[in-house]
């Protein structure tokens, strides 16, 4: 019978530290002298580590326009200028926009909301 994957689940932080010296132990090792027996526990580590830092340590969404154009200039893998070339600004403007010493007229909130996918509520809160 072939061997089930394996699983870990972390709790506290007690574990969570513990679990991360056992999956460290494994990478010293080296990815040429881990075994696939071993790589499979190690993949299980980093999933029950990722999943119990992403419940006790939650990352807040963006609740701002500034902190929403931010988020998708991130999302999008874009720099300030390529953003603004794709919402047809000069940089300048967008970076105004950001450190908030400008607001958009409706008509660029339009084409931002359209193009980055900003929700309605938060530009018309924005506006």
């Amino acid at each position: 019978m072939k061997d089930l994957k394996p699983t870990y689940t972390v709790t506290n932080d007690d574990e969570h530290a513990a679990l991360i010296e056992q999956a460290g132990a494994l990478m010293k090792k080296g990815e040429a002298n881990v075994t696939a027996d071993e790589k499979l526990h190690i993949r299980a580590m980093a999933e029950a580590l990722m999943e119990y830092e992403k419940n006790a340590y939650p990352i807040p969404g963006p609740s701002t326009f500034e902190e929403f154009l931010e988020r998708r200039m991130y999302d999008m893998k874009r720099e300030g200028k390529d953003l603004a070339q794709t919402l047809g600004i000069s940089q300048k403007e967008l970076e105004m926009i950001i450190w908030e010493d400008h607001k958009p007229d409706p008509a660029l909130l339009e084409v931002i909301k359209t193009k980055l996918d900003i929700p309605g509520d938060l530009v018309l809160n924005y506006a």
